[in-house]
């Protein structure tokens, strides 16, 4: 997919790379929803790194989600829970930071990485579950 920029000068046009580039607060404004793509994963196995969301349907308990370099800086991927059913673990090749995994046992669990470049930094985190304002029970666990 070629890399789309909108910009004062051009307007919107095509140009090499990927992605999507807003060089104007005017035309930041204009952009009035943004729909990121989808992929549906219910068995164990490989997540896209070109795909931004993951929607996450566990055949299995403990399903092992496994997530390769990103390949670019400020790539962002998000993991959703579908189901209570069966838990479900992401375990990236290279991470910033001392985790290794990350597992999710509730319907409505979210996972956010971003690709340093170097690893996938944990963002957020969070559980699908209700809770007081300073409860971290239930959340996602990062290991």
């Amino acid at each position: 997919m070629p890399k789309v920029t909108i910009n004062d000068t051009k307007g919107l046009y095509q140009e090499t790379g990927s992605g999507v580039t807003v060089t104007s607060a005017t035309n930041l404004q204009n952009v009035n929803s943004l729909v990121f793509g989808t992929e549906a994963i219910t068995t164990a196995g490989a997540a896209s790194i070109t795909v931004p969301v993951a929607l996450v349907t566990p055949d299995e308990a403990d399903m092992a989600i496994t997530l390769a370099d990103g390949e670019a800086t400020g790539q962002v991927k998000h993991f959703l829970s579908m189901v209570d059913a069966n838990s479900w673990k992401v375990t990236p090749t290279s991470t910033d930071g001392s985790y290794t995994k990350v597992t999710c046992t509730k319907i409505g669990d979210t996972v956010t990485l971003m690709w340093s470049g170097t690893g996938w930094a944990i963002l957020s985190r969070a559980s699908g579950t209700a809770a007081g304002a300073t409860a971290v029970v239930d959340m996602p666990v990062v290991a």
